[in-house]
C-alpha cells in the first residue's frame, strides 16, 4: 500500500468522524451518539481498504499482462528471426539448385 492510499484511507476515515459529528450535532436528542459515529468510521473505513484491495488487484493484474506482452513480443521477434533464417538457406539453395541447372543445361 502507497503512502498515497494511506493518506486517502485517514481522510476518509477523520471526514466520516467530521459529518457525522456535525450532522449529529443537529438534533435536539442526544447530539453525540458515539456508535453512531463509530458505524460512520467503519463504513468508510471498510470502504476505503476496498477500494484499495480492487487499485492493488488491478495494478497485479496489470503487471501479470505486461510480462505476458514482453514475453511474447520476445517470442515472436525469436520467431522471425528464425524464420528469415530459413527463408535465406531456402533461397540460397534455390540460387544454387537453379545455378547448378542452368549451368548443366547450358554447357
Amino acid at each position: 500500500m502507497e503512502s498515497r492510499d494511506t493518506v486517502f484511507f485517514v481522510v476518509m476515515v477523520l471526514s466520516s468522524f467530521l459529518l457525522s459529528f456535525e450532522w449529529l450535532r443537529r438534533f435536539t436528542y442526544r447530539p453525540t451518539n458515539p456508535l453512531i459515529i463509530i458505524s460512520a468510521m467503519i463504513l468508510i473505513g471498510t470502504l476505503a481498504f476496498m477500494l484499495i484491495s480492487i487499485n492493488n488487484r488491478l495494478q497485479q493484474l496489470e503487471d501479470k499482462m505486461e510480462a505476458k506482452d514482453r514475453s511474447l513480443r520476445v517470442n515472436i521477434q525469436s520467431t522471425e528471426t528464425t524464420m528469415e533464417d530459413r527463408m535465406n538457406e531456402l533461397i540460397t539453395k534455390v540460387d544454387n539448385a537453379i545455378y547448378e541447372f542452368n549451368r548443366r543445361k547450358y554447357h
